[in-house]
């Protein structure tokens, strides 16, 4: 190798004899972003660490102790890791809003039993046993299921004592996400009926207020650590503005200024109607949000399963396309399984998908972001796919990267000879180096059309130490549909 040799350490003004190695690391590291989950919920006051700082949790059994048993925060951890083992997995968990109410609900029961049997109660999909006698009064059937619900790990849900016919409910964390959670009674209990029974649920409504106020503190608490993947329940029209601004591109998460990306995942509740016009009004490209209408499972359990599959997929290859990923989620009933044209629907109002096997499997189909229309009001699809944040990501980061030794060399005019180990680069330099980390991005299947990048990339000295560089990256595309047309003959 000709030209000067540049040592980061060894200095050139040493004169005593020996033979003297001097370690440059550039070359061997090899190492990647580790990329983190984050869920954003509440605790309970019976939890062990306080609001509003992010903690790594190292297991379901901790994340009870740690946020209090059948708290958001629990319940979100454990639906996480239904799907995502071993990544690594954060909280930031809130306290409720000192103005909040919790939302409320019960169950009624009437008539003698005829025979002795069993009624099961889904809550929030757990399944609660109660069984039942002909010497009972309902009263007492009332009665026998608080302490069953004691029995079932993870309910977001408090009984009061039964008076008049009727046991009342209370969600744990008070706020609006009380109100999803979902009373029913298994098909498997379907006997009681014939006994001589008859329940009345009464639905979880009359919650009021999220921790939104509290929201912008306990985000800016994160500090410069970065987390990809986000999952937040906090759909109101207070807390949304919030998540915008925190992640957007002029000052937020990915603005030139901060660089830690990231995207934030959610669910809701609501008929066809409701969640088109709910997408309508909302604008992220770094939200995505899932219906999941009439689910046993609250919105919660949803979007920490979605959560923990985008990550999954992630950690593998930020290209591949986020569908056909199961989750362990109950399927809404029947009716709210969509059509085709249903869910084109929703993919249009920026709305994600799922799809739901025979055995009730529910699965992600299409993730996409809310992001729908430009700054003047156009209709815009750049981020219309949750992938291409990823990819962007991942890309911008392994640029950043490539050309942090950079940071380090002298810089140069267009017109000056560099020679090999030179401790000065230049504009022609740079360029030609970021073309060839392009081709090997491509290589990876991250980006495509290198031909065309090296044509168009343009890397610009404009004086005082500063490069300038536009970069037109392509990212690979994601399979997403197949249409044949099968041109049959008889013969």
């Amino acid at each position: 190798m000709s030209g000067t040799i540049t040592f980061p350490n060894y200095p050139a003004s040493n004169r005593v004899p020996g033979v003297f190695a001097d370690l440059d690391p550039s070359k061997a590291n090899t190492a990647t972003v580790n990329l983190r989950a984050l869920l954003v919920c509440q605790r309970l006051k019976t939890g062990t660490v306080p609001a509003g700082q992010a903690v790594i949790v190292p297991s379901v059994s901790a994340a009870r102790t740690m946020f209090g048993a059948g708290s958001q925060a629990a319940i979100a951890v454990k639906h996480y890791r239904n799907i995502d083992t071993f990544g690594e997995l954060w909280v930031l968990p809130l306290d409720d809003d000192a103005q909040a109410i919790a939302a409320k609900g019960s169950i009624g029961i009437t008539g003698t039993p005829g025979s002795s049997g069993s009624i099961i109660f889904e809550i929030d999909g757990e399944l609660v046993t109660v069984s039942y006698s002909p010497s009972d009064a309902p009263a007492d059937i009332l009665a026998r299921i608080p302490a069953a619900m004691a029995g079932v790990a993870d309910i977001p849900v408090s009984a009061c004592a039964v008076a008049a016919g009727v046991l009342p409910l209370t969600a744990l964390n008070a706020g609006e996400c009380g109100n999803d959670i979902l009373l029913a009674v298994s098909d498997a209990s379907s006997d009681y009926a014939a006994d001589g029974l008859t329940i009345t649920l009464t639905q979880f409504s009359g919650g009021t207020i999220n921790p939104f106020a509290a929201l912008p503190a306990a985000l800016a608490n994160l500090g410069t650590s970065a987390f990809d993947f986000v999952g937040c329940p906090y759909l109101d029209a207070s807390s949304l503005p919030v998540l915008k601004e925190f992640w957007n591109d002029t000052v937020g998460r990915w603005s030139w200024g901060q660089e830690l990306f990231g995207h934030v995942f959610s669910a809701r509740r609501g008929t066809l109607g409701q969640n088109a016009a709910f997408g309508a009004k909302v604008n992220n490209e770094h939200l995505t949000v899932m219906p999941m209408f009439d689910s046993p499972h609250s919105p919660l359990r949803w979007l920490a399963e979605i959560t923990a599959g985008v990550a999954v997929k992630c950690r593998i290859d930020p290209g591949l396309p986020i569908t056909q990923v199961a989750l362990t989620v109950s399927p809404p009933s029947v009716v709210n399984c969509l059509s085709l044209s249903e869910q084109n629907t929703l993919l249009y109002d920026g709305l994600s998908i799922f799809s739901v096997a025979d055995d009730g499997t529910v699965a992600i189909l299409r993730l996409i972001t809310t992001y729908q229309k430009n700054a003047a009001g156009f209709e815009d699809d750049s981020y219309l796919d949750a992938e291409t944040m990823n990819q962007l990501a991942y890309v911008i980061r392994d640029l950043r990267s490539f050309q942090a030794p950079y940071l380090v060399k002298k810089l140069v005019s267009d017109s000056t000879a560099i020679p090999a180990g030179s401790s000065a680069i230049n504009a022609p330099v740079v360029k030609q180096a970021l073309i060839s980390r392009y081709r090997q991005l491509e290589d990876g299947g991250y980006v495509q059309n290198s031909t065309n990048f090296a044509a168009n990339i343009v890397v610009k000295n404009i004086g005082s130490g500063r490069l300038q560089e536009a970069l037109p990256i392509d990212v690979a595309n994601q399979v997403r549909n197949i249409a044949m047309l099968v041109q049959f003959r008889k013969s």
